[in-house]
């Protein structure tokens, strides 16, 4: 090969090669975008004011947490006493009307039917145990009407006596019911004594509305054998004592009682009325 043939090839390899090395120059440069520059740019920069934190004053109390399982109110002695002796937790009162034979302790359970046919140590009975109905609450005395049922029995016992107050004497002698619940001693002042099928609803225990409570007050009020000076109030809370007039019937003697100093009331809600 002519030398100046051989010097020219290796100038074109050069050349070549140094094109090549400039186009991978190109390849390996990336341009990075400005949303990934981790630095901030000046006029992207915002200056925070800074607030001071004032320190919480001294007098500040950190407010107590109410107790997560306050201690319940003791039992009344009578009410464990006669749990005991019964061996029945079911017992929720104790009931007695004065110058009668009514003085008998008061059972609930899940139902209005086990007690009409269960004494208090849970064996059959024809004569059953005078209870409380099941929808009520003794323990917290917040109901509208409370509903105690007894079997009107011919050798006078349970709530026989209550068909004596059909009598005006007899009804004006004995004016006022007592009461023990689990917690508190109770007094209930008789405002009416009627006697009444079935068809006449009395066993609602809470009402939709207070309206809707003073209008039944007074239609009990109204069906009573015999008046009294009680002036009755929307605010009242009422027991109702719920025996049969006849055996194997439809008939009922009702009496009705006020209770003396009302307690606070729970929340308003519907029970149905049930015979």
């Amino acid at each position: 090969m002519p030398k100046g043939l051989k010097w020219t090839c290796i100038l074109l390899c050069l050349v070549i090669m140094f094109g090549f090395i400039v186009h991978i120059f190109d390849l390996m440069y990336v341009d990075v975008p400005d949303t990934a520059i981790r630095e901030p740019r000046e006029e992207y920069i915002v200056e925070v004011p800074i607030v001071e934190i004032e320190e919480p004053s001294q007098e500040y109390e950190q407010p107590t947490k109410p107790e997560e399982n306050p201690t319940p109110p003791e039992l009344l002695p009578r009410i464990v006493q006669l749990r005991e002796q019964y061996d029945n937790p079911d017992i929720v009162g104790f009931i007695e009307i004065t110058g009668t034979n009514i003085s008998y302790p008061v059972a609930q359970t899940g139902n209005n039917v086990f007690y009409l046919y269960h004494d208090l140590n849970w064996n059959v009975s024809n004569a059953g145990t005078i209870f409380l109905d099941y929808e009520n609450n003794l323990h917290e005395l917040a109901d509208d009407n409370f509903i105690i049922y007894g079997h009107n029995m011919r050798n006078g016992s349970k709530f026989h006596n209550i068909r004596y107050f059909r009598n005006a004497d007899f009804f004006r002698a004995h004016t006022y019911i007592s009461l023990d619940t689990p917690y508190q001693e109770t007094v209930w002042d008789i405002f009416s004594f009627f006697h009444t099928t079935i068809d006449f609803c009395y066993l609602t225990t809470n009402f939709y509305s207070r309206d809707a409570f003073y209008e039944f007050m007074l239609e009990l009020q109204g069906r009573s054998m015999f008046g009294t000076d009680i002036v009755l109030s929307e605010n009242d809370q009422i027991l109702i004592l719920s025996t049969c007039a006849a055996i194997g019937g439809d008939n009922r003697y009702v009496v009705a009682a006020r209770l003396r100093s009302c307690g606070n009331k729970c929340p308003e809600t519907s029970h149905i009325c049930y015979q």
